[in-house]
């Protein structure tokens, strides 16, 4: 949002702060919450790795929550939808809507935003308590990113480099971070189980 804006927060860089203005974006939480959870498992005493996979889960609803008032007040514009049941068009002039019909790009994101809280949740019932720990949060990056970089097609949000918006080259590095962290860690935690089964095996 920031950097979409950047000709309205650089002579007033505080306005940063005043979030109560809106104008957060969540293509950058995962960065705020990497960030976040990281002072949180220093300071609780927690494993940052554990920290992690479940600041997410939490994350992925918040933002699925979120979307709600993006619906209601018409946020986030989009491309013209015809003929199909679910095209959306905002008359009231209190809200930011487009007047004629379109794609309702904030409902998409947060049914995304529903089955990938969904699928972590079963994914942390799945390797919780199995190392290497953070396995859910690299799998967040990569269905978070990989799922805004395709719905933000949708969107008209400004073009930031080669035609592509900046949630979507954000979304891309998420993506592209998680899709290798996941199956590294993945396959370390093969051989690791691999590993005890041997040393059980052998006393």
């Amino acid at each position: 949002h920031v950097l979409d804006n950047w000709n309205v927060y650089a002579p007033r860089p505080l306005e940063l702060l005043a979030f109560w203005n809106g104008g957060i974006g969540t293509a950058g939480a995962p960065v705020g919450s990497t960030i976040a959870g990281y002072f949180a498992a220093r300071r609780l005493r927690l494993p940052i790795g554990f920290m992690f996979d479940i600041s997410v889960i939490g994350i992925a609803l918040g933002e699925a929550i979120g979307r709600i008032g993006d619906i209601i007040n018409g946020e986030h514009h989009a491309i013209p939808c015809a003929g199909l049941p679910w095209c959306v068009r905002y008359t009231n002039p209190a809200t930011l809507g487009q007047t004629d019909y379109v794609h309702p790009e904030a409902a998409y994101d947060g049914l995304v935003m529903v089955l990938i809280f969904i699928v972590l949740v079963a994914y942390w019932r799945r390797v919780r308590g199995r190392p290497p720990e953070s396995r859910v949060y690299w799998a967040y990056l990569l269905l978070f990113g990989g799922f805004r970089f395709l719905t933000s097609f949708l969107r008209l949000d400004p073009l930031f480099v080669d035609g592509l918006q900046e949630a979507q080259i954000l979304g891309l590095i998420y993506a592209v971070a998680g899709g290798i962290m996941l199956p590294v860690l993945s396959a370390r935690s093969r051989l690791d189980s691999g590993g005890r089964r041997a040393t059980t095996t052998a006393t």
